[in-house]
């Protein structure tokens, strides 16, 4: 082995052979390419997928504006019975008493 400390070694080479060639496959692309029909199967897929994606989206707005809708409907109870026990009850009288005594 020679031992060289300026020069660096070349990186190993990619080479990889297929194992399997589907020579139909390929002539039924070409031939599609000819007709023009590759393009429009592309777009037909993208169409497809910007709809699926819309639909979600939609799907996910509505559950979280229900999700939201339902959150505030929490708080606003929350807040009413909290407003109730504090000015209707004698709630604050108990307190000071409780701060005043200890």
């Amino acid at each position: 082995m020679k031992i060289v400390f300026l020069r660096r070694p070349k990186p190993k080479q990619f080479d990889y052979k297929p194992i399997y060639y589907d020579k139909e496959k390929d002539e039924r692309e070409q031939r599609r390419k000819e007709l023009g029909l590759a393009d429009d199967e592309a777009g037909q897929r993208k169409l497809f997928r910007g709809e699926l994606q819309r639909r979600w989206r939609g799907d996910n707005y509505k559950k979280e504006k229900e999700n939201q809708r339902k959150k505030v409907l929490i708080y606003l109870i929350l807040a009413g019975f909290v407003t109730y026990y504090i000015f209707f009850t004698d709630f604050i009288q108990k307190l000071v008493s409780l701060i005043t005594n200890n």
